[in-house]
Parts: C-alpha cells; structure tokens; sequence
C-alpha cells in the first residue's frame, strides 16, 4: 500500500509542477514575404480604385437575389 500512496503523490506533484511551467511570451517573427498588389491594381482596371469599387458593387448586385427575381404583385 505505501509504494502506491508514494506512487498516487509522485504523480500529483507531477502535474502541479507541469501546471506551473510558463510559454515563452515573446512575439514570433513577423511575415517576411512580398506585400500583397493592390486588387484595383490588375490589367483590367490598371490601378483606378473608382473603377474597381464600381465593380465590385455591380458583381454584389447581380448576386443579389432581390434584384434578380421580378416582382410579382398580385
């Protein structure tokens, strides 16, 4: 019975120590890759953000469902 009592207490102590233990806290490296284009800034557009952006609000109209059925009044 005393070999499993020192074996039961061995194993507590073990998890409170593993429950002390700290993670490093310093922030990791930061992204070192190419900066993304600018979506405005491909062939089809050719860098105008006012084009693109009225685009962009055409494509959102045509995927709305509202606007694509017609209506129906009875």
């Amino acid at each position: 019975m005393n070999k499993l009592t020192a074996s039961a207490a061995a194993f507590v102590a073990a998890v409170a120590f593993a429950g002390c233990t700290e993670v490093a806290q310093e922030p990791g490296k930061g992204y070192a890759g190419k900066e993304d284009a600018k979506p405005y800034a491909s062939d089809e557009f050719k860098g105008d953000k006012a084009k693109w952006e009225s685009a962009l609000a055409m494509r959102s109209q045509r995927m709305n469902d509202y606007n694509r059925v017609p209506n129906e009044k009875k």
